[in-house]
């Protein structure tokens, strides 16, 4: 007569069964690991761990977006540069048209001529001072950046619009870095570059000689200063964007850092997790088998 065989919580086939599910979610847990690199795929793996790796990932998310606020303070200033080198240009165009127009021998007609090209020159300076960003924001009109930073009036003498200084990179943590507004560099409505400009063009007009030569060396003097401003400004920005540069290279060493110092906490031993993984492997096979065994014998065979 077969012996009876009782099944309760502490049979043998409940405790395999639970010993090959345990080891079978471990396999699962390496085997993500192994695939991803990465040995915290839950907090619950090392809470210490993890809880070091959010803090590392907080920091280099504040890392990023200064990346980001130098990067766009540098791209306006790059963006900068190529507006007022447009204006240098016809500064130094202009300077060599008031130098013409002062020789005696050009008539009111080369005059005229000088006067239409004059009028080019203008309209080329104020694209250059109403140049947009990426954004489609005005670069030269502070923090009103919605609207154009000169506009002519209704008699068309053109006139600052902005308000202030422009944005620059104060999320990084760096002050001063923005473009300088619009009358630092083109100076004010009475005696800017348009203002210049305006006056240059109705000393081409001046039919008196002497009035005209006046008229014609106080442009000149009035471009000079316009010119010197130029300089001056664009030797400003390109400092700032040697300390934007700076401070980008800081920021990417510390964003390596942090990488560094994420793959260490959240770094697989990938020869130890292989290792255990194989072990594991062996251990399942050994267990099944024995499972097997066991079930074998079950109190449903002896029903039969």
């Amino acid at each position: 007569m077969s012996q009876p065989i009782f099944v309760n919580a502490r049979s043998p086939i409940p405790v395999q069964a639970d010993r090959l599910a345990r080891i079978e979610a471990r396999i699962a847990r390496i085997e993500a690991q192994v695939a991803t690199g990465d040995r915290l795929r839950e907090p619950a793996d090392d809470p210490a761990a993890a809880a070091r790796a959010a803090l590392i990932d907080r920091l280099d998310a504040v890392l990023d977006a200064s990346r980001r606020a130098v990067e766009r303070a540098d791209s306006r200033l790059g963006l900068g540069e190529t507006a007022l080198a447009g204006a240098r240009e016809a500064v130094l165009r202009a300077r060599e048209l008031a130098l013409a127009a002062a020789s005696d021998t050009l008539s009111a007609d080369d005059r005229a001529i000088l006067a239409r090209e004059l009028t080019v020159l203008r309209t080329q300076l104020l694209e250059s001072v109403n140049s947009r960003d990426e954004a489609g924001r005005f670069l030269f009109a502070g923090a009103r950046g919605n609207a154009p930073a000169f506009t002519p009036d209704e008699d068309g003498i053109v006139r600052w619009t902005g308000f202030a200084a422009g944005p620059g990179a104060e999320v990084a943590g760096l002050e001063g870095l923005g473009l300088p507004a619009g009358p630092e560099l083109f100076g004010s409505d009475t005696d800017g570059l348009f203002a210049t400009l305006d006056s240059l063009a109705r000393a081409l007009a001046e039919p008196d000689a002497e009035r005209r030569r006046q008229g014609l060396s106080d442009a000149l003097g009035g471009l000079e200063r316009g010119f010197d401003r130029l300089v001056r400004g664009e030797a400003g920005i390109g400092a700032a964007r040697t300390r934007l540069a700076a401070e980008s290279d800081r920021i990417a060493a510390a964003r390596l850092e942090a990488e560094r110092a994420r793959a260490d906490v959240r770094g697989l031993d990938l020869t130890a997790a292989l290792t255990e993984l194989e072990s594991l492997r062996l251990i399942r096979a050994a267990s099944q088998a024995l499972f097997s065994r066991i079930h074998e014998g079950t109190l449903f065979d002896r029903l039969v």
